[in-house]
């Protein structure tokens, strides 16, 4: 007798499971390539003007509010990178903050994101961009290039989750540390950090707004409300009897009055 020789199938799917995060690093590659492929051709396409935060007014890019290419470089510039590092050779500092950047938000976002939600997530980018764009244009006179904003987001609310369990992850901070370390060994002053660290950090408050354990409460009690709909306001033995306890735990005949309160409880009435 001859076997019958057994098929292998795999089902795999491409799933595009972290929509603003993927949509981040790939708008950024497209823009860094953009840049590199005009830069070789000789051209001259002045990304760097558009994709840099603005400035103090004794700065090199000023913010001017008559200007709306002010505005669009307070949210712009976290897409770009320091293109004339760069276009100087690949080896450049500039282009290994760039890429360090894109590969933290690709391993930190995707968990992020799934936690939160995308909208959530984006809105904390948003708010990152736009804090640490408005304080450079206060303090510095030097632009703010980078995702660097973003990615202190992103580990702060990684900190966040681990504080949300009592637990204090030394992975993450030697992250941090070592983000800041390599922004100022490529020439990034003290206040730039602070800047970046700040915008990080107010974008992530947002976690606590949308906290996903408040959320997940708020589904089961929707679940419960929907399945005693659906039975027509009808509930059987056992959950009649949970039921039943829970009133009793919350009567008042069950709770501690103090000494110099008289008063006597005889029963509850519910309507």
């Amino acid at each position: 007798m001859f076997m019958a020789k057994k098929k292998f199938k795999i089902n795999l799917k491409v799933s595009y499971d972290a929509p603003v995060t993927l949509t981040f690093v790939f708008v950024c590659a497209i823009i860094f390539l953009l840049n590199m492929f005009l830069t070789k051709s000789g051209k001259t396409p002045g990304l760097e003007k558009v994709f840099a935060s603005p400035t103090g007014q004794a700065g090199g890019l000023p913010f001017i509010p008559s200007a709306p290419l002010s505005y669009v470089r307070l949210l712009f510039y976290i897409f770009g990178a320091d293109f004339a590092g760069i276009s100087a050779g690949l080896s450049s500092g500039a282009a290994s903050i760039f890429f360090t950047s894109l590969i933290l938000i690709l391993l930190l976002g995707p968990a992020m994101e799934e936690r939160y939600g995308s909208v959530i997530i984006g809105i904390m980018m948003f708010v990152s961009a736009l804090f640490s764009g408005v304080l450079n244009a206060c303090f510095c006179e030097t632009s703010l290039v980078g995702a660097a904003p973003v990615v202190f987001m992103m580990i702060f609310l990684n900190a966040f989750m681990a504080f949300s369990k009592k637990k204090i992850e030394v992975s993450f901070t030697a992250v941090m540390v070592a983000v800041v370390i390599l922004m100022q060994l490529n020439g990034a002053g003290a206040v730039k950090i602070i800047i970046c660290i700040a915008g990080g950090l107010c974008g992530s408050l947002f976690a606590f707004l949308t906290s996903p354990k408040m959320k997940a409460e708020k589904k089961n009690n929707d679940a419960v409300t929907e399945t005693v709909k659906k039975r027509g306001g009808l509930l059987n033995r056992a959950e009649k009897i949970a039921y039943a306890e829970e009133l009793d735990r919350n009567s008042p005949r069950n709770k501690k009055s103090s000494d110099d309160d008289e008063t006597t409880i005889v029963g509850t009435l519910q309507f």
